[in-house]
């Protein structure tokens, strides 16, 4: 259990978002692992919040918040945000978003389809792809980022 510990915590470390954009160097990214916590609120129910990942164990559930801000003095276009599915984790189905951006999803890291489009081949042919073998999400923004301007893209993968 406890190599299984040390591995998804290198795991975490380990994911690699790229950006790009027409306007090189404009977009600035930041990466957050976080889990979900259930507590108390003031009013004594129940609730949920998002806190850092500490330490993880195959089973638990990870918040991936990849936060894009455009840090230049002109508009960004044509921002595209990529972020692999860490190898030890599977993607949890349904569970990107990012408002404002189209969605889709890869087997390979470099083909990015819609999910009903991505196909394995197996002994009986090919299949539709499943949720936990997608292993790179893709946020292609159909808007400009004015200057200063920032969003979020959001998935949950489970660690193996």
């Amino acid at each position: 259990m406890k190599t299984a510990h040390l591995f998804a915590s290198a795991a975490l470390l380990a994911v690699a978002t790229l950006a790009h954009s027409t306007d090189k160097g404009c977009i600035e990214l930041k990466t957050v692992a976080e889990s979900e916590q259930e507590y108390t609120n003031d009013a004594g129910q129940k609730a949920k919040r998002l806190v850092p990942a500490g330490k993880v164990v195959p089973g638990d559930e990870i918040v991936w918040t990849i936060t894009a801000r455009n840090v230049c003095d002109k508009a960004a276009d044509n921002i595209v945000i990529a972020n692999p599915v860490p190898e030890q984790m599977s993607f949890v189905p349904n569970s990107a978003l990012g408002v404002g951006a189209e969605i889709t999803y890869s087997l390979d890291g470099s083909d990015f389809k819609a999910p009903n489009a991505l196909l394995v081949n197996d002994s009986n042919g090919s299949r539709p792809a499943r949720a936990d073998e997608f292993r790179a999400v893709r946020w292609t923004y159909k808007s400009a980022f004015a200057p200063g301007a920032s969003a979020f893209v959001r998935y949950r993968a489970i660690v193996k």
